[in-house]
């Protein structure tokens, strides 16, 4: 009779895990259900010329005949040969001392891509500014092609079209460069085409300290979320005042929610990750390790990222539009420094880190308004997160806070790439 009740009890004790399990899991689909649904990719229409030139490029660099441009194979050559012809054709310069308009990092890689368009009026010395963005992606894996149209033919694409749109500066020569091996495992190595160019500089430019300034793209074109529907993050200025002025002073001067959104954002709540550190993760970071004041310009992961489904299809290609302007806009401005900029690797602008998250994070913590496919654990974390960021006064604000900042930011990040275990971060 004992172990009659005995077995009894346990098959309780196993119908109530199991219940309480479908209990739980349908409070999670039904949390997740309620959740903003992701942006209808299908209402992105494209309605100007360049917005079409742009989804031209995509649909070229990202074409399942280059196979993903992974460095070294025909499709990484073919996407090389396909922007040395769209600088020429736009009247871009190769450097003499190349050859060429390409820089070979190894025969077995292939080229980084320098084309170049002269001041009007350069100094003695001559000084430069750099747009630059990476064209290689992952290639092929199992059989699946690895597109890569996010990453990085939308960046590609949106090069070749600020250097169509930007006529010869007064006291700046520019630089446009499609660098070739960002992806793993050449990131943070010396064969990485950013690190390469930097470690080898064409005489023209002679050093590191020629650069009055270098901007970054990577993860142009994605969209996941509808609050970031029409924003671009502008991060890395910070550490250079007389830079940074100017990525503030166009940010205000901004429709308030009309067209181009671009929000600074510091790059320490980018790339602190808990137990990691300080984790690069673009081509900006071989320019700061030399001390080259720099803006990165992404407008972040989506779902898509490194996946078969980064797609031409995927991309909000009259926002990339919108960001050649911008991004003219910029170069426009900066000629009319005629100064080095100063270079501070520590200093970060908390309060406009503070303005750019705390309405995001707020709507984040929403139900109706947050990340599609936030679980019940995450969108507790968020709450809290915009509870304390509610309160938080950046002006009084210690290292802890920053530290929390930088954890909240980090799990917003993990919700829009859709990675798992947000929640813990």
């Amino acid at each position: 009779m004992s172990r009659w009740l005995t077995d009894i009890r346990g098959l309780k004790l196993s119908l109530l895990l199991i219940v309480s399990a479908i209990v739980i899991l349908a409070y999670v689909v039904a949390i997740r259900a309620i959740t903003m649904p992701p942006v209808d990719l299908s209402q992105l229409v494209i309605s100007t010329e360049l917005a079409q030139r742009l989804r031209a490029h995509v649909d070229y660099l990202a074409s399942p005949e280059l196979k993903g441009r992974k460095p070294g194979t025909p499709g990484n050559r073919a996407a090389a040969q396909y922007i040395q012809e769209a600088f020429h054709q736009v009247g871009l310069e190769p450097l003499t001392s190349l050859g060429g308009y390409g820089q070979t990092i190894s025969p077995a890689l292939g080229d980084n891509l320098i084309a170049v368009r002269r001041a009007r009026s350069p100094h003695s010395k001559e000084r430069w500014l750099l747009v630059g963005a990476h064209y290689d992606h992952l290639g092929e894996s199992w059989g699946k092609i690895y597109a890569g149209a996010d990453d990085n033919a939308s960046a590609v694409g949106i090069l070749l079209e600020t250097a169509r749109a930007t006529e010869p500066l007064t006291h700046y020569s520019i630089a446009f460069v499609a660098f070739n091996a960002e992806e793993a495992p050449f990131i943070r190595t010396p064969l990485m085409g950013s690190q390469y160019f930097v470690d080898h500089l064409p005489v023209e430019i002679g050093s590191p300290g020629q650069l009055q300034a270098v901007i970054i793209m990577d993860l142009m074109g994605g969209v996941h979320w509808e609050p970031l529907r029409d924003v671009v993050f502008a991060a890395g200025a910070e550490h250079s005042p007389g830079l940074y002025r100017h990525v503030t002073h166009l940010h205000e001067a901004q429709d308030d929610g009309q067209g181009l959104m671009v929000q600074p954002i510091g790059m320490h709540v980018i790339e602190e990750i808990p137990v990691l550190g300080q984790t690069p993760f673009s081509d900006y970071d071989a320019f700061r390790n030399a001390s080259v004041p720099y803006l990165f310009l992404s407008a972040g992961r989506t779902p898509r990222y490194h996946q078969p489904s980064d797609l031409p299809d995927t991309l909000h290609y009259e926002r990339m539009a919108l960001t050649v302007r911008w991004i003219h806009d910029v170069l426009l401005n900066i000629d009319q420094d005629p100064h080095p900029y100063d270079f501070e690797p520590h200093r970060i602008e908390l309060a406009d880190e503070v303005a750019t998250l705390r309405p995001l994070i707020t709507k984040a913590a929403a139900w109706d308004t947050s990340i599609p496919g936030t679980s019940p654990a995450s969108l507790l974390r968020l709450k809290l997160d915009a509870n304390w960021l509610a309160t938080l006064d950046p002006n009084h604000a210690g290292s802890d806070d920053i530290t929390r900042l930088e954890h909240a930011s980090l799990r917003m990040q993990c919700l829009l790439g859709d990675f798992s275990g947000c929640f813990l971060l």
